[in-house]
């Protein structure tokens, strides 16, 4: 699906344009031209060739997705490669994903690619459908930041869903003997801000190069703006930094647990073991083929070595008892 606005000087303003229309539309140097690619078609694909003439290299990436967040400068335009957050429900669990945003920047023109709907692309497209003026009458580099400043705005509310995931673990996960249900949560909260940080930290820097070799598509003056997204970026990889460092404490923790759990185990069966041995012990050298053991022939033989098995074994457990190893 190809959504398209143009706005010119003046207040005209124009939407879904033809081929033809927007090939026209370039050639207006006075004039703001969006394209939005949402899941294009292979046929309204080739419109990044046949209109806009886009390097192979980048309509690849588009095409292809999964590269990582970059900026390149192709003279003519820039191209931008963000990613947008997402939690999608998977294996009845939900999950944390990303949403391959591509940007095209040129002197008047801004051209989206995405193959799924991003959340804050499509506010944005209604935006300017209801407010035209508001969105696109301060030129295309001040559109490029509105995109990219709405899109780095859905990192906070994500990443506050995970602080909360992770307080309400780390108050539940040692009520209870530990289970194999709470460690797989706590690995899928490390592997989601893993995930954010692999996203969020080329992100920043990507956005912190713009700002420093905007080149001429990026006007002096809004240098500043593409500047706050950037910091913007710089604190939401701090505390995605510092969640990844407490989920691995509290990982670190729940493995002691299980371990001095474990060791507790190991004491309480070693005990068993050693208040049987008198026994097993006793009942091996009564077991053997020899008529001349003593009481063997007793009438009360049997039951005289029972009790003193027995009393071998009381003594043994209030020794234990008395040396604390119990």
């Amino acid at each position: 699906m190809i959504t398209s606005f143009f706005y010119k000087k003046g207040g005209q303003f124009e939407t879904n344009l033809s081929r033809a229309r927007l090939l026209s539309a370039l050639g207006e140097k006075e004039s703001l031209l969006w394209v939005d690619f949402e899941d294009p078609s292979e046929f309204e694909s080739d419109t990044l060739v046949e209109i806009f003439n886009f390097h192979p290299l980048a309509v690849e990436d588009c095409i292809m997705e999964h590269s990582e967040p970059k900026v390149d400068d192709y003279e003519e335009y820039l191209f931008m490669v963000l990613h947008a957050l997402t939690i999608v429900q998977k294996n009845g669990q939900k999950e944390l994903s990303t949403i391959e945003l591509n940007l095209f920047l040129g002197p008047n023109y801004v051209v989206t690619f995405h193959k799924t709907p991003i959340e804050s692309v499509t506010q944005d497209v209604l935006k300017t459908q209801q407010k035209p003026a508001g969105m696109m009458s301060a030129g295309a580099d001040l559109l490029a930041h509105t995109l990219l400043d709405h899109l780095v705005d859905r990192y906070l509310p994500v990443l506050h869903q995970y602080e909360e995931k992770v307080d309400l673990l780390e108050k539940n996960i040692f009520n209870k003997n530990p289970s194999r249900e709470k460690l797989a949560t706590l690995l899928q909260l490390k592997q989601d801000i893993s995930t954010l940080r692999r996203i969020v930290g080329p992100q920043r820097d990507t956005l912190h190069f713009l700002t420093r070799n905007a080149g001429r598509f990026i006007k002096a003056k809004h240098l500043i703006y593409f500047r706050d997204i950037s910091d913007h970026l710089f604190r939401i990889a701090s505390l995605a930094n510092g969640m990844n460092d407490h989920l691995t404490s509290m990982l670190e923790v729940y493995f002691s647990y299980l371990s001095s759990e474990l060791n507790v185990v190991m004491k309480r069966l070693t005990v068993v073991a050693t208040l049987a041995m008198p026994a097993v012990m006793i009942a091996s050298i009564y077991g053997m083929n020899f008529r001349a053991l003593p009481y063997a022939s007793h009438e009360h033989g049997f039951w005289g070595i029972m009790i003193f098995t027995l009393a071998i074994t009381v003594a043994m457990y209030f020794w234990m008892k008395i040396k604390k190893w119990m």
